[in-house]
């Protein structure tokens, strides 16, 4: 069951996607709310796994020229482990069971066209795998990580709003 967030909260995550690194100082600058609710507000919302927070890097600059896309078809009893092996390679950088015409899908980074044909083969020894099918991703136009939390519908901030007046 989704945490629900009053608007307060969610005016933080917005804060926090634009600046990650925002001091608890500037949030409250930014809210008009003491830096000690925004500091509680942030916590509570990390302890109950809403937000969390992490680095990412632009492989591209670190000389991994090859982001690919990987779509599998495996056998239904075998997903589990599939997974498993897959969530212990280094080169896949996200991992999702999918409905429809394939089973899972994939996104890896390598440096060369080598490195991608042995992580296929790696790929293909995994017991379950039937088929992989691979698509090359020259640029990205939009990244996973520019979703950003929307505003609330106003029927949401009405209701969120007596909320946040018990929680300031």
């Amino acid at each position: 069951m989704p945490y629900k967030v009053t608007q307060t909260d969610r005016t933080l995550i917005r804060l926090l996607q634009q600046n990650a690194r925002a001091s608890f100082a500037e949030l409250s600058r930014a809210t008009a709310i003491p830096e000690s609710t925004v500091r509680r507000r942030v916590e509570r919302l990390q302890e109950r796994g809403v937000v969390s927070f992490s680095m990412s890097a632009d492989p591209a600059t670190l000389g991994y020229e090859i982001t690919a896309m990987i779509g599998m078809k495996v056998d239904l009893p075998s997903l589990d482990g599939v997974g498993e092996r897959l969530r212990a390679m280094p080169e896949v950088t996200y991992a999702a069971f999918a409905m429809g015409s394939l089973d899972v899908i994939l996104q890896v980074v390598v440096q060369s066209q080598v490195e991608l044909v042995a992580l296929l083969r790696s790929i293909a020894d995994i017991d379950g795998v039937r088929t992989t099918e691979t698509f090359l991703l020259p640029a990205v136009l939009k990244p996973a990580t520019a979703w950003s939390i929307p505003e609330t519908d106003k029927s949401t901030a009405e209701t969120v709003e007596a909320a946040d007046a018990d929680e300031v």
